[in-house]
């Protein structure tokens, strides 16, 4: 009997999965992480940590067999290994993470030597289930949600209170397709928040500030004067106006911080980036960065 044959049947009999590259997951952590105290907060989330390397600053869970039944090795049905691995980035005033999974197929029934070394019949995956990138992302979210509550608040950490912010982020015609200036402003907003130097007023508010003739008037208009009103209105301390606007080959994020009270502009910051929305989040990531900089 060819000895194929049952393989084959057996490889039809497994479930399909689609295989693509893996998108690594990026977040920041408080100032001074240490890598003891992220190998604590992994195994709060049910990881346990195999390897520390200080000087590379990078973090490596346990390898463990996730179960799920991925092709043949040595003529062998296998299944899929992964270890998560944490790369730091040491910045003044916070930490830069990289999260990433690292895969494996190896013949049913192996084990990791003490889960740091995969048997020598493993082969490496190029690329992640869908699933796998899935629970990859959920962890950077849950791992990140935990170190927010290591970082000390302004006034514990003796800076000044968060500032109450209000966004107007504005496009180039053309750039921005309809709901991607909100759905970027939302993200814009989100990061002004993780660094605890922010506090931004949500549109909803803003727009319940608005008569639905002021509104559409407010969408339209580019004065700032009347911009910085609004941001009075519904009492916010500053106005961030941000612009992306064609530049060269590529795009660019120009930033103004007005203060509210005095109607005189305090801050201009700028971040390049690509012009296609997926890349947008990278320079806004890029603005904020720098816009914090200059406050301190």
């Amino acid at each position: 009997m060819n000895r194929t044959l049952p393989l084959l049947l057996l490889a039809l009999a497994l479930p399909a999965a689609c295989v693509h590259a893996q998108k690594p997951v990026r977040f920041d952590g408080p100032a001074a992480l240490a890598l003891e105290v992220l190998s604590q907060e992994l195994e709060g989330l049910g990881l346990q940590t195999a390897e520390m390397d200080e000087r590379d600053a990078v973090l490596r869970t346990r390898w463990l067999d996730t179960g799920f039944r991925y092709g043949f090795v040595d003529e062998r049905e296998a299944t899929i290994f992964r270890r998560y691995t944490l790369v730091l980035q040491r910045r003044p005033a916070d930490t830069a993470l990289t999260l990433r999974a690292e895969v494996a197929t190896c013949p049913r029934g192996a084990a990791a030597f003490g889960g740091v070394e995969l048997p020598a019949s493993c082969q490496p995956m190029e690329g992640v289930l869908e699933d796998h990138q899935q629970e990859l992302e959920r962890l950077g979210l849950e791992l990140q949600q935990a170190l927010a509550r290591l970082r000390p608040s302004p006034e514990a950490a003796g800076q000044p209170p968060a500032v109450v912010v209000v966004i107007v982020f504005r496009a180039a015609e053309g750039l921005l397709g309809s709901g991607e200036r909100e759905r970027l402003e939302e993200v814009l907003a989100a990061k002004l928040t993780e660094t605890g130097r922010f506090r931004v007023i949500p549109a909803e508010t803003v727009k319940a500030a608005l008569t639905e003739q002021q509104r559409e008037s407010y969408r339209q208009s580019h004065d700032t004067a009347s911009q910085i009103e609004l941001g009075r209105a519904v009492a916010a301390q500053k106005l961030l106006q941000v612009q992306l606007q064609p530049a060269g080959a590529g795009c660019r994020l120009l930033g103004t911080l007005y203060d509210a009270a005095e109607m005189v502009s305090e801050q201009a910051v700028s971040a390049d980036c690509a012009c296609q929305p997926a890349a947008i989040p990278a320079g806004l990531d890029a603005l904020v960065r720098a816009l914090v900089d200059k406050l301190r």
